[in-house]
C-alpha cells in the first residue's frame, strides 16, 4: 500500500551536486551554496512575472538497495532545492513539514536536515543557517510524526537552499515525483537507481519535455548471494517548466501536472521471488480488516434510542434519516473530512468527530435497525482521479455509506454533512468512481456523478412602471446539489441580511419580504422567496429591461482561446426559468428575445423564446447539461457553444411609449 509522507504546505526537499548545465532561462551555478548575486537581486521571473515563487534548481535522487548492517533493502530519498521568493505570498514556502512513520519496523529517519537563508546586504550575498535546534518533532497522529522547520530571516528577495535525506525500510513506497508545481521552475533534476533485482514500472504523466540520460552503477557488494549488483540510473530533466495552480473548471490540478510515478511490484533474487503487486481484491481486503469495518461493524452503543427514532417510521429513507438524526445530536461534526473512523467510545465520550467517527456511528446503528451497510471510499474531486493502474486505499481520502433502501436500492449519503441527503452529495463527490466494499465478499466501483436530478425551478412575476421600475416577486425552488448549495451558503452566512445582501449585488435589485423554506429540514429539497425592486434603463420614453435577474452561466470556464485540460462543472443540472412581465398602460413592446435553441455535443442545450399577449410579456428558459466533463479536444467547439448561451443574457426586452 503506497503511504504519503510529506505535508505539502511547503513541499519537502533534497540533495546533491551539480550536474551538467542546461539552457534553463536563469543559467546558475548548482554546485551547494553557490548562491550568486544576481540570483538574490533578481525581483522577477520574466518568463511569468506573476510568480510569487521561482524553483530556481532542484535536485533529487532516490536510491533503493541493501543496507548490510540491517540486512533488508533500504530507500534514500535526497532532495536539494534551490528557491527564490519573489513577492510576500511567496514567504511561507521557507516552512517546512514531514511526516515520519512511527512504526518501529519501518526505521524511517533524516539524517541529513540543512536549510539556508541567502539575502543581499550592501552589495553581498550573506548566508543565514537554520540551527539545528529549530528543528521539532511532534506526534501527528498514532501512525506518524510530524517533522517542522522554519527557514531563517526569510523576506521578499531572498533564496533559501535546503537539502533532507531520509532513509525508510518501505523500499517499495517511492513517492511521486512532480516535474510541474504551482510555481514555474528554472531546472529540476529527478535522479533514480533502482537495482536489477527490483521489479517496477515507470509510469509517466503530462505533456513537459524530458531530457533522459541513463547509466549503470555498481550497488552494494553483495557477495555470492548476488554476484554482480548493479543498479540501473535514470535521471531526467526539465527546464523552463511553466505553473500549474488554479485554473477555471479544474478541481484537481496536481493531476494534470508533469509527472512520474515508479511502481515497484516485486523482489526477484536467486532462487526467490516476492511479488508486491497490489489488486484492488486486495484494497477490499485491507478495508474489510481495518478500523473502517471494525467500527461499522462495531456494536451499537444506544440501541433503546434507536428503537424509539424509528418506531412509526415506514420508508428507509425516514428511519435511516431519524437515525442519523440522533447520531447528530450526541455528536457535532468538527467541519474536517477524514477516511478512517475512531473507536467510538471516544467520539461518544469527546461529543465531537469527523466525518469518517460520525458515518460510523450511524452505519453501526443502521446495522442494528436491520439495514445493510457498506462503507463507500472515494478520493474527493479536489483530490483527483482513482486510476486502475495504481490500486491503493492510499488513493482515497473520504469515508461515505451505501446502504441499502427499499428493494436493496443503494441509498448514498454523507452522514455528516447536514447540507445533503440521500443520493444528495456536494459536489466534491460526485466522483465517477468510488469504490464499496462489502462486509463479506466482493467489491465493485460506483459512479456517483448523476444519483439524482439537480434542478432549479425559477418563477418570476414582476410589473414595470412608467417611470422604468421593475417590481415584482421571485420564488426558486431547489432540488439535489442547488439544494444542497443554498443550504451550504444559508448555513454559512453569519446573518440572513449577509445572504440578502450578497443577493442585492448579485441581482442588482432591492430585496424584501426575504424568506426561505426547509433550509434547516434534513432533506433534498430547499426554496427562496423574495420582492425585488430594481430601476431599468430610461433613454426618453424607451425603457430596456433584462428579463434575467441571475445570469446562470459566465464566459470564466470558456475564456481562453485555447486550453490543454479539460473543464469539469460541478454537478449536471437543469434550470427552468420563468418570467411574466406586464407593461405599463400605453407601452408597445418593441423588442423581445429571439426565440432560440442552442445545442452542442458536451452534452448541453438551452432553449429561450418570448411571448407577447397584449400588456404581457411571457419568457421562457431551459438549460440542461447533462456531464460533469468537457475533454480539452472539444474545447474549441464548446466554447463557442458557452459564448452563445452567455450571450443570451444580454438581450433586452425594450418597450416604447407611443
Amino acid at each position: 500500500m503506497k503511504r504519503m509522507t510529506i505535508l505539502w504546505g511547503a513541499a519537502w526537499l533534497l540533495v546533491f551536486c551539480a550536474g551538467p548545465m542546461y539552457a534553463q532561462s536563469i543559467p546558475i551555478d548548482t554546485r551547494v551554496g553557490k548562491v550568486s548575486v544576481a540570483e538574490c537581486a533578481m525581483t522577477d521571473y520574466p518568463q511569468d512575472t506573476s510568480a510569487a515563487i521561482l524553483l530556481l534548481y532542484e535536485d533529487h535522487t532516490v536510491q533503493i538497495d541493501y543496507d548490510l548492517s540491517l540486512g533488508i533493502p533500504m530507500q534514500m530519498a535526497s532532495r536539494r532545492e534551490r528557491v527564490k521568493i519573489l513577492k510576500e505570498e511567496g514567504k511561507s514556502v521557507g516552512d517546512y513539514s514531514i511526516l515520519l512513520s512511527r512504526d518501529s519496523d519501518d526505521l524511517e529517519s533524516l539524517p541529513t536536515i540543512n536549510v539556508v537563508t541567502y539575502n543581499l546586504e550592501n552589495g553581498k550575498v550573506v548566508a543565514t543557517k537554520m540551527p539545528q535546534s529549530n528543528i521539532f518533532r511532534t506526534k501527528y497522529n498514532d501512525h506518524y510524526d510530524k517533522v517542522s522547520f522554519t527557514a531563517q530571516n526569510v523576506k521578499v528577495g531572498s533564496v533559501i537552499e535546503a537539502r533532507i535525506e531520509k532513509y525508510t525500510a518501505q523500499f517499495t513506497d517511492i513517492d511521486d515525483y512532480f516535474f510541474q508545481r504551482t510555481y514555474p521552475i528554472n531546472m529540476c533534476e529527478y535522479t533514480v537507481k533502482l537495482p536489477t533485482w527490483l521489479q517496477f514500472n515507470a509510469i509517466t504523466r503530462g505533456d513537459i519535455h524530458l531530457d533522459v540520460a541513463k547509466e549503470v552503477e555498481t550497488g552494494v557488494d553483495l557477495g555470492t548471494y548476488i554476484p554482480v549488483n548493479t543498479l540501473n540510473v535514470s535521471k531526467y530533466t526539465a527546464v523552463d517548466v511553466p505553473a500549474l495552480g488554479r485554473e477555471p473548471g479544474l478541481y484537481c490540478p496536481r493531476q494534470y501536472r508533469s509527472s512520474m510515478t515508479i511502481d515497484v511490484s516485486g523482489v526477484r533474487l536467486p532462487n526467490a521471488y516476492r511479488d508486491f503487486s497490489v489488486t484492488w481484491e486486495d484494497v477490499d481486503k485491507q478495508v474489510r480488516e481495518s478500523p473502517i469495518m471494525r467500527q461499522i461493524k462495531a456494536n451499537c452503543r444506544f440501541k433503546d434510542e434507536v428503537d424509539a427514532a424509528v418506531a412509526g417510521k415506514t420508508s428507509a429513507q425516514d428511519k435511516l434519516a431519524a437515525i442519523i438524526a440522533l447520531v447528530r445530536g450526541k455528536v457535532a461534526w468538527d467541519q474536517n473530512y477524514r477516511l478512517v473512523p475512531s473507536d467510538a467510545s471516544e467520539i461518544l465520550r469527546s461529543r465531537s468527530g469527523n466525518s469518517a467517527d460520525i458515518n460510523a456511528l450511524v452505519a453501526s446503528a443502521a446495522r442494528y435497525a436491520g439495514f445493510t451497510v457498506s462503507p463507500v471510499l472515494i478520493s474527493t474531486r479536489s483530490n483527483g482521479m482513482v486510476l486502475d493502474i495504481h490500486p491503493s486505499t492510499n488513493v482515497f481520502n473520504k469515508l461515505i455509506l451505501c446502504i441499502d433502501g427499499e428493494d436493496g436500492k443503494p441509498l448514498y449519503v454523507d452522514a455528516a454533512d447536514p447540507d445533503g441527503w440521500f443520493n444528495v452529495l456536494g459536489d466534491n463527490d460526485l466522483v465517477y468512481k468510488a469504490r464499496v466494499v462489502p462486509e463479506k465478499d466482493g467489491g465493485r466501483w460506483a459512479d456517483l456523478t448523476a444519483l439524482t436530478k439537480n434542478i432549479s425551478y425559477y418563477t418570476v412575476n414582476a410589473e414595470l412602471t412608467s417611470d422604468a421600475l421593475l417590481t415584482g416577486d421571485c420564488s426558486i425552488r431547489y432540488i439535489g446539489s442547488p439544494s444542497y448549495d443554498f443550504k451550504e451558503a444559508y448555513r454559512a452566512a453569519d446573518k440572513e441580511e449577509d445572504l440578502i445582501s450578497r443577493l442585492e449585488k448579485e441581482y442588482s435589485v432591492e430585496v424584501e419580504d426575504f424568506g426561505v423554506e426547509q433550509v434547516e429540514d434534513y432533506g433534498p429539497q430547499s426554496a427562496v422567496n423574495f420582492h425585488f425592486e430594481k430601476v431599468c434603463d430610461d433613454a426618453g420614453g424607451t425603457i430596456f429591461v433584462n428579463p434575467f435577474l441571475e445570469k446562470f452561466h459566465t464566459e470564466t470556464l470558456f475564456r481562453a482561446e485555447k486550453r490543454r485540460f479539460p473543464v469539469e462543472f460541478p454537478y449536471p443540472e437543469q434550470i427552468f426559468y420563468t418570467l411574466r412581465l406586464t407593461l405599463p398602460e400605453g407601452y408597445t413592446v418593441d423588442q423581445v428575445p429571439e426565440r432560440r435553441r442552442l445545442s452542442s455535443g458536451l452534452p448541453s442545450s438551452v432553449m429561450v423564446g418570448a411571448e407577447v399577449s397584449d400588456r404581457v410579456i411571457q419568457l421562457t428558459y431551459r438549460f440542461d447539461l447533462g456531464t460533469l466533463f468537457c475533454p480539452a479536444q472539444d474545447y474549441a467547439a464548446a466554447r463557442e457553444y458557452w459564448t452563445a448561451l452567455c450571450g443570451i443574457y444580454e438581450q433586452m426586452i425594450v418597450v416604447k411609449k407611443p
